[in-house]
């Protein structure tokens, strides 16, 4: 079919005019009418579907797929600083490796980090076609288990697979790989046994913003609602939650390699602790007749600079304890290594892993920023956890394992490598005894959690004066009922809780 210029002209105005009524710039929509981005469409896995019933609550997840055709669909989530709005920019690969960056209206990522904000409706109608639920939703694409839509997809998708992790996280690249699909998500409603019809739409302001049709965003699942076999309900959520963990095979170290005293600085990782979060009152039993207050909390240190951290642990002579190198790294090489610290095998439940003993420190500081209380955590098993900053160059997305699955050795290693390439955060949660801070002695008013990365300087860095990481909390109330409050940190995670 030929086309007149003023039915060309038309049709890139529309494009235009469509971008303009989304929120985008004059500009930026002109440019959209000559690359509109990768084809987005829903696919479904399977028309008709039985989901089994726990309680009065139905997890349905209808497995319907958002696809990605002709080239990926990428969006950059970040922050300039904890002061800073969050920004999401379209990342749109053209032909020849043109690259176009479309900026979206903040509001289109979810302040929370989980994804593209009201992207989804999720419909629940009975067969006499009466709505029995219905929601709007945010949209994932970075879910752990990306699906190949085709035998011609490419082999593998390169990008995170996860969206939210701390809070004080700092940037994230959300995408589909080109032919490949990821699972919409679900809702929990409360439904009878019976039949239904699902339908799932993409909401109209995505369908403006992706240029999408109407019956691209659009699938439809008849579900039948069933008794449930033997799991219960916690037991299909975890199921589904569940992220996989890989095991490690530790790769051979290079041959006569150098000790250097003073490593290059593009060798270097540059350790950052983020702020505490997740910090509650918890009453701990320590006997039949003692109980106790303590303040728990999350911490988490992450990795910048130009390279990777790499801690190696040796044993020798049967000693009990591991001396630890590191390992610096530079264009996917070792270049070198040096002494830093130890390593000791921490037999305790739930950890049964080798720790670097020098990683991190947490206190709990007065007003004044005195110490008032060290933890006793002081060993680490260093593992990405959580993708804080994965849009800093040379960032990994997919690192080998995420979690402790295969990194932090056995009982009876002679050799341990635990590493967190740039981008990455170690999560730790202080929520036993002597971890936590005990607040039977500490009185009602203003303090710090203070977490110090690499506290003795037994790491090289490429900078020492960001080490140090603080959190304003109030305790208040009386002993058996003790509270917390956290401020915010620039509108960020206020917390309250209640012993």
């Amino acid at each position: 079919m030929k086309y007149s210029r003023w039915t060309l002209r038309s049709a890139a105005a529309v494009t235009a005019g469509l971008a303009v009524a989304a929120g985008l710039p004059a500009g930026l929509a002109a440019a959209q009418s000559t690359a509109s981005g990768p084809m987005v469409k829903l696919v479904v896995a399977q028309k008709n579907v039985n989901v089994p019933r726990y309680g009065k609550r139905v997890f349905l997840d209808a497995g319907v797929y958002v696809t990605a055709v002709g080239s990926p669909l990428q969006f950059d989530v970040q922050r300039a600083s904890y002061a800073k709005p969050i920004t999401i920019t379209q990342i749109i690969r053209g032909p020849g490796g043109q690259v176009t960056r479309r900026p979206l209206p903040d509001w289109a990522v979810a302040k929370n980090w989980n994804g593209l904000h009201r992207f989804f409706r999720m419909t629940v109608k009975n067969l006499s076609g009466k709505i029995v639920a219905s929601n709007v939703g945010p949209f994932c694409p970075n879910n752990y288990n990306p699906q190949r839509s085709g035998p011609s997809s490419p082999p593998r998708s390169p990008f995170p697979q996860q969206c939210a992790s701390d809070p004080f996280q700092i940037s994230n690249a959300l995408g589909i790989q080109r032919g490949w699909g990821v699972d919409i998500g679900g809702i929990a409603p409360k439904l009878r046994l019976g039949k239904y019809v699902v339908t799932v739409n993409i909401t109209r302001t995505w369908q403006r913003f992706l240029h999408l049709t109407p019956r691209a965003s659009t699938a439809t699942v008849n579900i039948k609602v069933v008794k449930p076999t033997q799991c219960q309900f916690p037991c299909a959520a975890r199921q589904v939650n569940r992220r996989p963990v890989s095991s490690k095979v530790l790769p051979e170290l290079p041959a006569n390699i150098p000790t250097l005293s003073n490593p290059p600085a593009s060798s270097l990782p540059d350790l950052l602790p983020l702020p505490s979060y997740g910090i509650r009152v918890t009453r701990f039993r320590l006997s039949k007749t003692k109980t106790v207050d303590a303040l728990t909390f999350g911490a988490t240190v992450s990795v910048g600079g130009t390279s990777r951290l790499d801690v190696q642990g040796f044993r020798s002579h049967g000693s009990p304890v591991m001396k630890a190198y590191q390992y610096f790294w530079k264009n996917g090489r070792i270049i070198g290594r040096a002494r830093a610290g130890t390593m000791g095998f921490d037999s305790k439940p739930g950890h049964d892993h080798w720790h670097f003993q020098q990683f991190a420190q947490y206190r709990l500081l007065n007003a004044s920023k005195s110490t008032v209380i060290k933890s006793q955590k002081v060993g680490f098993c260093i593992a990405p956890t959580d993708g804080v900053n994965l849009l800093l160059p040379h960032a990994l997305w997919q690192p080998t394992f995420t979690g402790f699955g295969g990194a932090c050795g056995s009982p009876s290693a002679l050799w341990v490598q635990e590493e967190m390439p740039i981008g990455w955060g170690d999560t730790y949660f202080q929520y036993l005894p002597g971890q936590s801070f005990n607040l039977g002695q500490v009185p009602n008013g203003t303090y710090y959690i203070e977490i110090i990365a690499n506290p003795n300087k037994v790491l090289h860095e490429s900078n020492f004066r960001n080490n140090v990481s603080l959190r304003k909390i109030i305790l208040g109330g009386t002993a058996g009922h003790r509270t917390v409050k956290v401020p915010a940190v620039h509108g960020i995670d206020p917390e309250h809780s209640k012993g």
